[in-house]
């Protein structure tokens, strides 16, 4: 994958014109402080603070393996979509992909990056390597907005607690209708002019194809799709029962998608952009306001460190397992020699 270039007439390559390094740091500077001056406006720092203090363990506890759980979910779900690499090979592909995700900016589009660069090597084709991480990506993302979109259904017919007005519970319903519609819009035009799109649009549509594929031919690793988003949940929603202050499953639902959006500005882990979304959601939907920044807080601190943690332990292995000679080199993801040689 060529990052930062650009084709043109005759096979040529130019950079793509980006922002001085200056301005780009700059801006996140700014998003930050805009991020931060949000929480501060949602509740004191004294009250947050406390809410924290306040928490229980047990439940902080119940967080964390929660979102252990969900990690493994993702390895499950990943080899569904790459399971050309040995099992070894591929497991350490996802928790580094999911490092990757958890720290860098772009979220789960740096986890698709990763995973391209990981496993560039390894048979598979830069075309279909490509398609699989759009696959993927576009597949978790479809299977979050449906999500999204059932849970606010549910809250509009009164199931559950929560708001269960139109503007709370009709609007999620609708941006999930039309993302799911507009990426359905997209394979079938792809369809009938593929070969007049732009590379983009194709790109785009032949992974949502992927992804779609991947749905037509059930098996039980697409079951880490459901573990790895509802488990993330379910990390929130027992930060939120550390603090005390009740909050609907259907509810705090709806706001992690919500809150979630957010992580499209580009801020490294998204630090404070997530942290005011989340809780803003959380306060929209009925949340405590001190207790919905203490909840999120506690909350991305494990989101962050689960698989930021889980990733460098991983990379930091493979930098010492590199092929005989080459001291120096690039390092690689290379299975232990027996199960390679199983394979």
């Amino acid at each position: 994958m060529m990052i930062g270039m650009e084709r043109h007439e005759g096979g040529k390559v130019r950079s793509r014109k980006r922002l001085p390094r200056r301005i780009r740091v700059l801006g996140t500077a700014v998003l930050g402080l805009v991020s931060v001056g949000v929480l501060l406006w949602v509740a004191p720092p004294a009250q947050v603070i406390r809410s924290i203090g306040d928490m229980s363990s047990a439940w902080v506890l119940a967080a964390v393996g929660l979102e252990i759980g969900s990690c493994l979910s993702y390895v499950v779900v990943f080899r569904r979509f790459f399971p050309e690499p040995p099992p070894a090979v591929g497991r350490k592909v996802a928790w580094i992909a999911m490092g990757a995700g958890a720290v860098l900016p772009g979220g789960n589009f740096s986890s698709a990056a990763a995973t391209g660069w990981l496993l560039r090597d390894h048979g598979i084709g830069a075309r279909r390597l490509i398609e699989r991480c759009g696959a993927l990506l576009c597949f978790l993302t479809l299977f979050g907005f449906l999500l999204n979109g059932i849970a606010g259904a549910l809250l509009l017919a009164g199931i559950g607690d929560g708001p269960h007005d139109l503007e709370h519970a009709g609007i999620p319903i609708l941006v999930s209708l039309g993302v799911i519609g507009a990426a359905a819009a997209m394979m079938i035009g792809w369809r009938r002019q593929h070969t007049r799109a732009p590379a983009t649009a194709r790109a785009v549509a032949a992974s949502l194809r992927g992804a779609w594929e991947s749905l037509l031919n059930p098996h039980w690793r697409m079951l880490g799709a459901a573990g790895f988003l509802c488990l993330d949940m379910a990390a929130l929603w027992a930060a939120c029962r550390a603090t005390g202050h009740p909050v609907g499953a259907l509810a705090l639902a709806v706001a992690y998608f919500v809150g979630y959006l957010a992580t499209m500005i580009p801020i490294p882990a998204g630090l404070g952009v997530l942290d005011s979304g989340l809780a803003g959601a959380l306060v929209l939907y009925g949340f405590s306001p001190a207790a919905s920044v203490g909840a999120v807080l506690v909350y991305h601190a494990i989101a962050v460190w689960v698989p930021g943690l889980g990733g460098l332990l991983v990379w930091l292995r493979t930098r010492t397992r590199t092929p005989a000679g080459a001291a120096g080199s690039r390092p690689v993801v290379e299975p232990d020699a027996a199960l390679a040689a199983s394979h």
